[in-house]
């Protein structure tokens, strides 16, 4: 079998054989395990790194490294970080220099550190833990892996999250050097920072640059993310030059596209210096981490070409408010807060200042004719961000003067950056792809150094699928509108977007907004978002989007929806610049820079009430609300602004599986020209959502074929009552057919469908979905929890069933306890012998057992193999269809035999774990023909003393230990005479038991009797 054990040997073979790790075994050398340093490792590395420092201050280094304190782990492991990149600063008292700093690890010669890899690692805090392998560089614990069972369903690579988030509270001292956590069920694998939440753990897919990205989930993928992150150099780098804190809280790792992409862009660059100063075009698609992209791009050329001035250049506002604002959050990492330029002048003044490092943000717009020279260094690198746009070309265009008919040559900014900059190198970004007639951007900054596409960043989830709803037909907008809109939108390609030409457009695009503003139209459109709203609103947080076409249509969107429907007026927000020429009513609702940045802290805020956001230009580009998952569009957009805008919906987000596009303006053919300009995987990459209606619809028919003979055709109409009737028959009928696993699965396949299409469904299909999950969330809960708390559940479910929404089935039950109810009490039985729906009756009763079998499997051996081979039988029996109620019959007869097994030790004084010696003591039939009930009771009392006294961590594993326990049990039954001779293998047993109970650490403190009849209960007691 493959099991977590086999899957840690996989791991150390690769690490010591392909990587050049060694390894040890942490059962196999003595340690202090309060520390999880390896202290002799870290004291061999700083003097062999330090030769010239004296011995005080290596000494003191060790110190500090071994007693990092801080309440927070975050302050604790960015400290450390801190420690590692710059090295330990000692302060020397008497000496010319104030403090010496001591190198912690040799990033330029890898080969210089010690690597190790420990499985099994004992460490002990509040409680003791043992994660399956540490990596240690130089006796510091950089990386814990965690794996689970390949092979075990119920194992997944989700429980390893939960592991590693639970060490992190437990054995909390082991994080403050972490660098990251890798976790793995021996099919999938990903890593994550100390601030990870689960879906922001990432697959690694590739070893080196040159290696084919890995995609399917198979071995492959811990091999992949092995090789390519601890491979010992990667690490290092890794390490180095491609983490940080961002803000201090998050903690930000380069995915394996920013750390391969950058590391290619650095050299790029670094040969453009001496070239002709075209760095390339890096190409990752938006969502994809683009802004963290630049910051590791920036901190690599500062490290490779000794602080070079570095200058961000974005086309927008707001763009550079957003990329400024996380290059802020990394001035840590970057060694320098960067700085905006407000004015054209201020720039002039940041450059002229500079003979040497800084980091500037400015708008494109801010470089025209009068810029003039700001500096011949070629030290200066230009970030150009979307590096594609129009005003980005440096070839001229002809500006024709109609009253004098006199032509001049007019060129885009990037002329007169170049000409500001002349000795600058470019290099440029972009999330949307370059037009292959695009030669002014391959003018700038060069060729493409390197691709992340949208189906690239959805395999990796990255980002999430995108789908496309047209709702054009719902509001009726004349296709003659959209002619119109297609030739004004010719007009804006040909005219270019210097200022005046955007004057000039407002003026001839009047027209066009009565068309789209026409108030019977507006009403339309609202009603239809109103409606389209609150089926989704519960879908996720309820974050939502409208794009309106211009300033005046939002304001009036925003009036209808609050006259429309208020209970809606405190969740929507207005945003867009102020003006002058707006009203007192108009500038109160629009506010003023500080609110805006108010509303945008509320939007993020996934637990804020504001829900809906009305938007015309700004918030459509840099702008992350990874909760937000529904965009309502009402404005023409093309190209690389339709494909920005889109974006700000597929954000990573929980249990979110796509961002829905909604169209009210016709955006279908731009839409698939955006897409003709990607890879060509990525041009069918956004869906209609007819598609998922269509597979929604026959997963409908196969489920209905699932309930041939069942009549649920009163569901829709039903009292409540009926309703929650007929969801209890539904799951009877489900198990009476044995058709559980297929019902499961074709259910998920549905549930996935609707959370797409469910506003393309028509009121009665939607209720038909809801009876299927309805019966699926009540057999998950009946195999999960055992009897679902029904008034609970009916409650909930109604709930669901008036709207027709479907919430996540998994989430729908609670479940009430009661500690001093036992599950298999004989009140509880009866109930369950008493139910009309004799295979839910099964189901419960068996989930019961199982449950009660697991807590016997971790405290007692004897009872644990007779229980579960008779339930064993018993479904066995069940599966082949026997009569139910035979079946049900003889499992209550277990149930009652388990409730016997546990009074009968109550009934002894014994506790649960005593009872267990006792169990194993006599559990030779010749046994008690030897020894009175009395002397084995007065025996497991004795083993208990006896390995609670002499216990040591991981005895039962390491041989040293787990022979001395074995001699001293082996010697405490000679003193009994035990066992009889014709018995020689009874000891063992016991022995084993032993064993299995030092496994589940149920020695931790003495045996407390108060709570032996809650230990025999179980942990957790249920209302039926």
């Amino acid at each position: 079998m493959f099991t977590e054990d086999s899957l840690e040997s996989v791991v150390l073979e690769l690490l010591e054989d392909e990587l050049g790790y060694s390894t040890l075994n942490g059962y196999d050398f003595e340690r202090d395990y309060h520390s999880v340093v390896l202290e002799t490792d870290l004291r061999d590395a700083l003097y062999s790194l330090n030769p010239s420092l004296p011995e005080e201050v290596i000494e003191a280094a060790l110190r500090k490294l071994t007693y990092i304190d801080d309440a927070s782990l975050v302050g604790a492991n960015q400290q450390f970080q801190k420690y590692l990149i710059e090295g330990v600063s000692i302060e020397v008292y008497g000496e010319d220099v104030p403090s010496r700093i001591v190198k912690v690890i040799d990033f330029e010669n890898p080969n210089n550190n010690t690597f190790k890899a420990i499985n099994q690692f004992t460490v002990i805090h509040k409680a003791e833990k043992r994660p399956d392998v540490v990596v240690f560089v130089n006796g510091l614990p950089l990386v814990v892996i965690e794996l689970k069972s390949a092979v075990r369903e119920d194992a997944t690579i989700h429980d390893g999250y939960l592991q590693i988030k639970t060490y992190q509270d437990i054995i909390k001292p082991l994080f403050h050097y972490n660098a990251f956590s890798i976790i793995s069920d021996g099919i999938n694998a990903r890593f994550g920072s100390i601030t990870a939440d689960y879906d922001r753990y990432m697959q690694w897919k590739q070893v080196d640059r040159n290696s084919p990205i890995v995609d399917e989930p198979h071995i492959a993928q811990i091999n992949t993310l092995l090789k390519g992150m601890l491979h010992k150099e990667r690490l290092l780098d890794i390490v180095e030059n491609f983490t940080f804190f961002a803000g201090g809280k998050a903690k930000i790792i380069a995915g394996y596209h920013q750390y391969f992409g950058m590391n290619k862009a650095i050299d790029s660059v670094v040969r453009a210096i001496d070239g002709d100063k075209r760095g390339g075009v890096v190409w990752h698609t938006q969502g994809s981490g683009k802004s963290f992209s630049m910051v590791f791009l920036s901190a690599g050329l500062i490290h490779h070409l000794n602080n070079p001035t570095i200058v961000v250049v974005t086309d927008r506002n707001d763009l550079d408010e957003q990329i400024h604002g996380t290059f802020s959050s990394a001035a840590d990492f970057l060694r320098q807060a960067p700085v905006r330029a407000e004015s054209r002048q201020d720039l002039v003044d940041l450059l002229e200042n500079r003979s040497v490092g800084g980091i500037f943000f400015t708008t494109i717009q801010k470089f025209t004719e009068e810029t003039g020279l700001l500096s011949n260094r070629h030290d200066i690198i230009v970030i150009a961000d979307e590096a594609h746009r129009s005003q980005y070309g440096i070839d001229p265009d002809i500006k024709i003067d109609k009253k004098t008919l006199e032509a001049e040559l007019v060129y885009g900014y990037a002329k007169y950056l170049r000409d500001a900059l002349p000795n600058a190198t470019f290099i440029g970004f972009t999330g949307t792809p370059i037009d292959s007639n695009d030669k002014s951007t391959i003018g700038v900054f060069g060729e493409l150094i390197d691709v992340y596409d949208m189906t690239q960043a959805k395999l990796d989830g990255a980002t999430v699928d995108l789908h496309y709803e047209n709702r054009l037909a719902k509001v009726h907008l004349d296709e003659s509108i959209l002619d119109q809109i297609d030739a004004e939108v010719a007009k804006i390609e040909s005219q270019g977007l210097t200022p005046e030409k955007i004057e000039k457009l407002k003026k001839d695009l009047v027209t066009m907004e009565a068309v789209i503003g026409d108030e019977d139209r507006l009403n339309l459109v609202v009603d239809d978002i109103l409606s389209h709203y609150e089926i989704r609103k519960n879908m996720l947080k309820g974050k939502a989007m409208i794009v309106a076409y211009s300033r005046k249509i939002a304001y009036r969107m925003y009036q209808l929806i609050k006259e429309k429907a208020p209970e809606l007026a405190p969740k929507i927000g207005l945003v867009m610049t102020d003006s002058n020429k707006d009203d007192q009513e108009m500038r109160d609702i629009v506010g003023n820079k500080k609110h805006r940045q108010a509303l945008a802290n509320q939007f993020k805020d996934e637990n804020s009430d504001f829900k809906i956001a009305i938007v015309v230009d700004m918030w459509l580009t840099g702008f992350d609300v990874p909760c937000m998952d529904t965009m309502y569009i009402d404005k023409i957009m093309k190209e690389h602004n339709l494909m920005q805008a889109i974006a700000r919906v597929n954000r990573v987000y929980k249990n979110k599986q796509a961002g829905l596009i909604v169209d009210y303006i016709g955006l279908s053919k731009y839409l698939k020209e955006a897409l003709n300009t990607y890879t060509s995987r990525d041009r069918n990459s956004i869906p209609e959502i007819e598609k998922a209606k269509e597979i929604l619809m026959t997963e409908v028919e196969i489920l209905e074929g699932m309930f041939h003979g069942f009549d649920f055709s009163l569901y829709m109409k039903a009292t409540p009552k009926e309703r929650f009737e007929l969801i209890q028959d539904g799951v009877e009928h489900v198990l009476k057919e044995r058709a559980k696993e297929t019902f499961l699965k074709h259910v998920a396949r549905l549930q996935n469908a609707y959370n797409i299409c469910a506003t393309a469904l028509d009121f009665p299909v939607r209720v038909q979905v809801s009876f299927f999950i309805a019966v699926k969330s009540f057999i998950v809960k009946v195999e999960r929890d055992g009897m679902p708390n029904v008034e609970e559940f009916k409650k909930k479910i109604m709930a669901m069933i008036e709207q027709a929404i479907i919430k996540d089935g998994d989430e729908v039950v609670t479940i009430s306890a009661k500690k001093e109810k036992s599950l298999l009490s004989v009140e509880n039985l009866q109930k369950i012998m008493a139910m009309k729906r004799k295979n839910v009756a099964a189901a419960i009763l068996k989930k019961l057992i199982d449950d009660k079998i697991k807590w016997f499997e971790q405290t007692n051996i004897v009872r644990s193999g007779f229980f579960s081979e008779k339930l064993k039988n018993i479904v066995e029996r069940y599966n082949q269809a026997e009569d139910i109620e035979v079946l049900i019959t003889q499992m209550i007869d277990i149930a009652k035999e388990i409730e016997s097994a546990i009074n009968e030790g109550i009934d002894m004084q014994l506790s649960p774990e005593e009872q267990a010696f006792y169990d194993a003591l006599a559990k030779p039939e010749l046994v008690k023909a030897h020894y009175q009930s009395d002397v084995l009771r007065e025996m497991a009392k004795e083993l208990i003393r006896l390995i609670t006294e002499n216990r040591t961590p991981d005895w039962y594993k390491r041989n040293d230990a787990r022979a001395n326990m074995r001699s001293l049990i082996k010697r405490l039954l000679k003193r009994y005479k035990y066992p009889p001779d014709e018995i020689p293998d009874a000891t063992e047993l016991v022995i084993k038991q032993a064993e299995l109970q030092m496994k589940y650490n149920l020695y931790s403190t003495q045996p407390d009797r108060s709570n032996y009849q809650i230990a025999a209960d179980g942990k957790v007691k249920y209302e039926i």
